[in-house]
């Protein structure tokens, strides 16, 4: 798939002729080439040299010019994939297609397709010249109801304006069953071609074909299962007739030719020549190529498509039997190119990271085994007496430390008590005795206080201890104002707090 297509915005064409028993594909490819231009010297009348572009010196100029180089590719097909211009054999032939596709090495995915017209109907409609416009438009959607021969809800049919006359206005319609036409589609895109119109192969060789200017041709070609006469004139399909053996023998052909060569001119009302499609020419200005073989009529229909093909995008608006237009064709082909291009970038980085992922997993699993395994190896290995001996003292110190920590965390830390005691002794308080039953019992201090007021001052300040509780002090000796023996009872509030942790 040529994603390149997406960003550049000529697009290159091939064209391709689908056959019963062959597939021909023609591709305009471009090709650089250089060529030398030297610059004229001329000689002044002052014997000064000078160039012609006013550079002095003789100067060697190097340019690139674009050219073209026709590609053309002949495949034959199996005989049980297409009949009567219909798919026989869809897979068959869009593997087949998608073979010679690969081989081809074009470039490019974008085709114009030519199929057999055995099932595709084709008629001019002539309409006054003040019929234009929308009422033109109107006129024909009215004629397509009342005199097209297959019902329009079982055919693609689409239509283009041809030259007409100084007093009429021409429309040229062709129509094919939809049964018919999505047999090539579902091979084409089986096959990676992304299909941008299809028609008949009298269109393509209406294109492609070497004509005499304002003259009418009628034209007569061999096909498997009979014969097609059509009349062309100045590269628009004016009348088509398929002349099936079953029906017309092969010895009643060139009279049946005859007559409808007749009636044409009747109708016509101008004179009709008569031409064999087998020696029929290319147009001059194909012709040049070198890669046509003789006889060049079998390249006409590949040819003629290919032709199309070089139409700019956006101003091709002849018939094609497609479901939608040949622009609605481009952009939905560009559309599509599009999606499968997010969707492949998509599963690319998806599949980037999965890998990713499964590489840093499988690179994490190896260390862990390569890890288990060292440490495996290890513990496998003779110890020396000397790393057993340190081991056995390390072993010890840890039980002696266990050990110490028990006692520890059994063994209350009465400097805690003490040290907030001391802290909360004030100026004038003198403790001569201490005296504690348990650590959730009740505690006593007794001692000395210079006065009431400092013995009432050291009772508040242990009242508001946020270690004590239930603080007493029993009122004694009330005449004796200095020097006041004291006894002061209280409790911890939480005796937790004199273990270690």
């Amino acid at each position: 798939m040529n994603f390149l297509n997406l960003l550049t915005k000529e697009k290159r064409v091939a064209g391709i002729e689908i056959s019963d028993s062959v597939i021909r594909i023609a591709f305009f490819r471009a090709q650089n080439k250089k060529y030398k231009n030297e610059r004229r010297v001329e000689q002044t009348t002052d014997n000064k040299q000078q160039t012609t572009d006013g550079v002095r010196g003789q100067k060697e100029q190097v340019e690139r010019r674009v050219s073209e180089e026709l590609v053309l590719i002949e495949e034959p097909i199996a005989a049980n994939i297409i009949a009567d211009g219909v798919v026989i054999d869809v897979d068959l032939l869009g593997k087949t297609l998608r073979s010679i596709w690969a081989k081809a090495k074009l470039g490019t995915d974008y085709a114009i397709v030519a199929i057999p017209d055995d099932k595709i109907y084709s008629r001019i409609f002539s309409f006054p010249r003040t019929v234009d416009g929308t009422r033109l438009t109107e006129a024909m959607r009215l004629a397509i109801s009342f005199q097209l021969p297959v019902k329009t809800e079982e055919a693609y049919l689409d239509w283009e304006r041809t030259g007409g006359t100084p007093s009429t206005n021409e429309i040229l319609l062709s129509t094919v069953p939809r049964t018919v036409v999505q047999g090539y589609i579902s091979a084409l895109e089986l096959a990676g071609i992304k299909t941008l119109a299809l028609e008949s192969h009298l269109a393509s060789i209406a294109r492609a074909v070497k004509l005499t200017p304002g003259r009418i041709t009628l034209f007569s070609k061999k096909t498997p299962d009979g014969a097609t006469i059509f009349a062309l004139k100045d590269g628009i399909l004016r009348f088509s007739r398929t002349l099936p053996l079953r029906f017309v023998p092969e010895s009643q052909i060139h009279s049946e030719t005859m007559r409808a060569k007749s009636a044409f001119e009747t109708t016509a009302k101008e004179p009709v020549d008569e031409a064999d499609l087998a020696s029929a020419r290319i147009r001059d200005d194909y012709a040049k190529h070198t890669a046509l073989t003789e006889p060049g009529s079998k390249w006409l229909i590949a040819l003629g498509a290919a032709i199309r093909g070089k139409i700019p995008e956006g101003a091709d608006n002849l018939v094609s039997l497609l479901p939608v237009g040949t622009e609605e064709a481009y952009a939905y082909q560009k559309a599509t190119t599009f999606a499968v291009l997010i969707r492949n970038m998509t599963i690319g980085v998806s599949v980037f990271f999965i890998v990713a992922f499964l590489s840093a997993y499988f690179f994490m699993l190896s260390l862990s085994q390569n890890a288990n395994r060292t440490i495996t190896t290890l513990s496998s290995s003779p110890i020396s007496p000397e790393l057993a001996e340190q081991e056995s003292r390390i072993e010890r110190v840890n039980a002696l430390t266990e050990t110490a920590s028990l006692l520890l965390a059994e063994t209350p830390v009465w400097s805690t008590v003490l040290t907030e005691l001391t802290k909360l002794t004030t100026d004038g308080i003198v403790v001569s005795n201490f005296s504690a039953g348990s650590l959730a019992g009740t505690m006593a201090m007794s001692g000395t206080a210079r006065d009431r007021a400092t013995l009432n001052q050291f009772k508040k300040s242990l009242q508001d201890s946020v270690m004590l509780a239930d603080v007493g002090l029993p009122i004694t000796n009330i005449a004796q104002r200095e020097n006041l023996p004291f006894s002061i009872s209280f409790r911890l509030k939480d005796p937790g707090i004199l273990y270690y942790k």
